[in-house]
């Protein structure tokens, strides 16, 4: 049993590290698309940019919680 244990708490450590990743590639594709938008001087690529930094912000709220539902799969485990 401890063996199966220790697998998936492998499994579910890996999980979490690469939902982590995701969160931190979305914080700053958002971060360089808010930066962009201030130095843009077009209104559409301003708006386009935009529509990107939206999806991004959904995007890190999804992993957030993918996190979150992975780390209470960790704590029940323990």
């Amino acid at each position: 049993m401890e063996f199966i244990k220790k697998h998936v708490k492998q499994y579910q450590e890996r999980k979490l590290s690469e939902a982590l990743s995701k969160v931190k590639f979305h914080f700053d594709m958002k971060k360089q698309l808010e930066q962009k938008i201030k130095e843009m001087l077009i209104d559409d690529e301003k708006t386009k940019a935009r529509k990107e930094t939206i999806f991004h912000s959904k995007m890190i709220d999804v992993w957030k919680n993918n996190t979150e539902k992975i780390r209470k799969e960790m704590k029940k485990i323990k």
